[in-house]
Formats: C-alpha cells, sequence, structure tokens
C-alpha cells in the first residue's frame, strides 16, 4: 500500500533520510527539508522539458518578429501608412502579437506589425448603459415595470479585453440580475422611499463582482416605469371610522367595520 502511494515507511528515530516531495503544476519537485530524488509517480513532464519548450516558443517569437520587422522597413513608405496608428488621450491600444498580450499602447503614435499582431482599442472615458425595464413582482405583491441607468469606465484595458467578450452586455445582464434579487426582497413603498439608497447598494454588488473584469461602476440609477398591479395590501385599504368606537385602535375599527357592513 505504501509502495502505490509514494510513500516509504521509516523506522523511528531515522528522520535524516526522510524525503518530502510535493507533486505541483511542473511535476515533482523536492521539498524544504529532502536529501534525495524520486520519480514523479504521474509521469508529468519535467522542468527541464517545460523550460525547453519555453526557450523554442521564444525562439520563434524573437525570429518571426525580427523577420516581420525587417519586412516593413524593406517597403517602410508604403507599409507606414499601414504599420503606424495614433492613439488619442483617452483610448489604450491592446495588442496582441502571435497570440501573446502586450502592454497596453497609446497615447500617441503606435507601431504595429503587420501580418502578427492583432489589435484592439479600448475606450477609458466614462460611458453608460441603460438597463431595459423588466416586470417585477415586490414582496407585498405589487407589480411594476423597472430599469436603471448605470454609468461605468474601464479602469485595466487589458483585464477589459481578457475576461469577457462582450463588456456591455455582460455588464447589462449583471446589473439586471442583481436589480432584480434586490428588488424582490423590497415592497413599493420601500422602493419608491429608498430609490436612492436601493442604488447605493446596487452600486457596491455590481462592482464586487466586475472588478476582476477591470470595470467600475460609477452611478447606478432606478427608473420606475408604471406600477402595473398595486401591492395587496392596498386592495382594501383603509376604512373609515365608526361612530362610538374612535377610542379603539385602527385594527379593532376595521375589524367592527366589516362585521357591521355583512350585517
Amino acid at each position: 500500500m505504501f509502495s502505490r502511494s509514494g510513500y516509504q515507511a521509516l523506522p523511528l528515530g531515522d528522520f535524516d533520510r526522510f524525503q518530502q516531495s510535493s507533486i505541483g503544476l511542473y511535476g515533482a519537485q523536492k521539498g524544504f527539508f529532502s536529501f534525495g530524488s524520486k520519480q514523479d509517480p504521474l509521469g508529468q513532464p519535467s522542468n527541464g522539458a517545460d523550460s525547453a519548450q519555453g526557450w523554442l516558443s521564444w525562439i520563434c517569437h524573437g525570429i518571426i518578429t525580427s523577420l516581420v520587422f525587417l519586412l516593413m522597413l524593406a517597403t517602410f513608405p508604403i507599409s507606414g501608412w499601414f504599420a503606424l496608428k495614433i492613439v488619442p488621450t483617452y483610448e489604450r491600444m491592446i495588442i496582441f502579437r502571435l497570440g501573446r498580450i502586450q502592454a497596453p499602447q497609446g497615447p500617441g503614435i503606435v507601431l504595429l506589425l503587420p501580418f502578427i499582431d492583432h489589435w484592439q482599442r479600448v475606450d477609458l472615458r466614462t460611458r453608460a448603459f441603460n438597463v431595459p425595464p423588466c416586470k417585477l413582482t415586490s414582496k407585498d405583491g405589487a407589480i411594476i415595470s423597472m430599469g436603471a441607468d448605470v454609468q461605468f469606465r474601464v479602469w485595466d484595458p487589458v483585464l477589459s479585453v481578457l475576461m469577457v467578450k462582450d463588456l456591455i452586455a455582460t455588464t447589462r445582464m449583471t446589473a439586471q440580475n442583481a436589480m432584480t434579487k434586490t428588488l424582490l426582497k423590497k415592497s413599493l413603498r420601500e422602493i419608491q422611499a429608498e430609490k436612492l439608497r436601493i442604488g447605493e447598494q446596487l452600486l457596491l454588488e455590481i462592482n464586487d463582482m466586475t472588478k476582476s473584469w477591470g470595470l467600475e461602476v460609477d452611478r447606478v440609477e432606478l427608473t420606475m416605469e408604471a406600477v402595473l398591479q398595486p401591492p395587496h395590501e392596498s386592495l382594501v385599504g383603509p376604512l373609515p371610522p365608526v361612530p362610538r368606537l374612535e377610542g379603539l385602535d385602527s385594527t379593532m375599527q376595521q375589524l367592527a367595520a366589516h362585521l357591521f357592513s355583512n350585517t
């Protein structure tokens, strides 16, 4: 049993020959107190193979980049129209060179290598989108049509390109789900009276989910389109006070009024 699991039983007191190894992402690695080496039981590639593959990839990357750069220099009067891009102050350019992402470029003039560079512009200005109105049922049974206006900005252009494919559509869906989840726990009176506080709560919840996308939401403003159905509590409504029962509380007065109306 011990031979299959990779462990070896040693007599008590013989700790000098104890070998501690850990199997990580790149295979078996020796621990801090390890004095020997043992074969990886999972048969994963060693660090030497991964290092050789990494060096080969970097060498090929450098050769191809150098050849394309020399070709661009040889045809510079013509290639300059396609290789040079102007990036304004409010934008950054994300470049993928042979599949590898580069550091954000801009503002200013950016050099692109033809055939091997794929690029995308990212707008850093504050933008806004609206959450389409949707029908919601509040805690007290009211049916309302509720939407929202969301202002956001990109603070990390690299994450905004790598993490999600469509940043605005994904953020809109996230905001709509957070709004629906929050308003289902509120009554119609609370939604109407605490609209600003609910918007601040949604702002924190949305930012918790979008901060890993390189996006920050600055403002969430709820917009109520219409009340499609009043809450169940207001269908009957408060009854007028019954004569000679003014001393009782409102609940007893309503109960007495219902009894008198039935008789």
